[in-house]
């Protein structure tokens, strides 16, 4: 019971650490000189690098997230191959994601990071989706309908597919949290005044 115990919270640890990753703060300030807390509405995620450096940072910074989140999953499972496990750790590393320790718990809202996660779970329903959101992307340029279609699609596969109840739950509440955080973010920002023209940038660190 310990030993089980320990694995789960060493699990929810490490994969709170790999979502910690802070990918996008990394990049666009060691890579292109550019601190990425202080452009756009200063989220460190995928998509104000997309906006505020460009599409190719944007979508370098994005395939790192998603495979951070299934390295996180991944990880996990080589501790204990056990479905709860494995989808606390998926809401552990969105969470680093989200408030990395190392950015004083300001980070991005984790839609990609989501994707890694439902991909490294559901891998079965996630691949082939995901490689007809990345067709969409491509001819579209348009990254909020691509991710739309997966991150919708795979609730309302996996339930027509007959999957698990707590399965089909999960690909339902990932989604639903990733709303709930741009949510939260985007009212934040609103009552703080960061992300607006008027708004003044997030101190440097």
């Amino acid at each position: 019971m310990l030993w089980e115990a320990l694995t789960w919270v060493g699990g929810a640890l490490l994969a709170y650490v790999i979502g910690a990753i802070p990918t996008a703060y990394l990049f666009t300030r060691y890579i292109m000189g550019r601190d990425i807390r202080g452009l756009g509405d200063y989220n460190s995620g995928a998509a104000n690098v997309f906006r505020s450096v460009g599409p190719r940072a944007g979508f370098a910074v994005g395939v790192i997230d998603i495979i951070k989140g299934a390295i996180a999953i991944v990880a996990v499972r080589l501790l204990a191959d056990n479905t709860g496990m494995l989808m606390m750790a998926g809401f552990a590393v969105l969470a680093g994601h989200n408030w990395p320790v190392f950015l004083r718990f300001r980070g991005g809202r984790g839609a990609a990071t989501s994707v890694g996660v439902l991909l490294a779970i559901l891998p079965v329903l996630a691949l082939p989706l995901g490689a007809l959101s990345l067709v969409i992307l491509y001819y579209t340029k348009k990254a909020i309908l691509a991710l739309g279609l997966f991150l919708i699609g795979v609730p309302v596969l996996s339930w027509a597919a007959g999957y698990p109840l707590e399965l089909i739950a999960y690909s339902f509440a990932v989604p639903v949290f990733i709303g709930f955080c741009h949510l939260l973010s985007t009212r934040i920002m609103a009552a703080t005044g960061r992300g607006t023209p008027g708004g003044a940038p997030a101190s440097p660190e």
